[in-house]
C-alpha cells in the first residue's frame, strides 16, 4: 500500500514538472512567430525596440563599383562629429591602385549598437596610382550618432 502511494505520489511530481516545462518566466522564450516572419512574445508588446522613424534614414542608392576592391587602407579621414544635424567630414584618398580606378567612399554616422544615423557618401573618379585626392562628405545626422564608420572600395563605377 505504501509503495502504491508513493509510486502516484512520483507519478503527479513528474507530470507537474513536465507541464511546468511548457512556459518560462524567461522572456526570451515563449516565442512564436508573427505575420511578418519575425519571432516576438505572444501577446507582449516589446517596449524596448527602438522608434523605426529615428534610425536607419533613407539612404541614397550607392553607384556599383564594377571589379570592386577594399581600399580603406588608402583613406586618411578627418574628424567626424556626431550632433544631430547636417554634418561634413573632411578626407584624403591616396591611391595604392596599380592603375588608374574610381573609387566609392562612404561615411556612416552609427549608434553604439551600429544603427545608422546619417549616410553620405563621394565617388572620385580617374584617379591616378599614387596620387592624393580631398573631398569632403555631407549627411543630414539623426540624434544618437556616436561614431563615424568609413567605407572604401576601388573599381569602376560608370556614370
Amino acid at each position: 500500500m505504501r509503495t502504491r502511494a508513493l509510486a502516484a505520489v512520483l507519478a503527479s511530481g513528474v507530470l507537474v514538472l513536465s507541464a511546468s516545462g511548457c512556459t518560462s518566466d524567461d522572456p526570451g522564450k515563449n516565442k512564436t512567430p508573427s505575420a511578418d516572419g519575425s519571432s516576438g512574445s505572444a501577446g507582449a508588446s516589446d517596449s524596448a525596440s527602438a522608434d523605426p522613424s529615428s534610425i536607419s534614414p533613407p539612404l541614397d542608392k550607392l553607384p556599383k563599383v564594377k571589379g570592386k576592391k577594399g581600399g580603406i587602407k588608402d583613406l586618411a579621414l578627418g574628424d567626424c562629429k556626431y550632433g544631430a544635424g547636417q554634418q561634413s567630414v573632411s578626407g584624403t584618398i591616396t591611391s595604392s591602385a596599380g592603375k588608374v580606378a574610381d573609387y566609392l567612399v562612404t561615411v556612416s554616422w552609427t549608434t553604439a549598437t551600429s544603427d545608422v544615423m546619417g549616410r553620405g557618401f563621394t565617388v572620385l573618379q580617374d584617379v591616378q596610382p599614387g596620387q592624393s585626392v580631398d573631398f569632403t562628405i555631407e549627411a543630414k545626422v539623426k540624434k544618437g550618432a556616436v561614431k563615424c564608420v568609413p567605407g572604401v572600395v576601388y573599381g569602376t563605377i560608370k556614370g
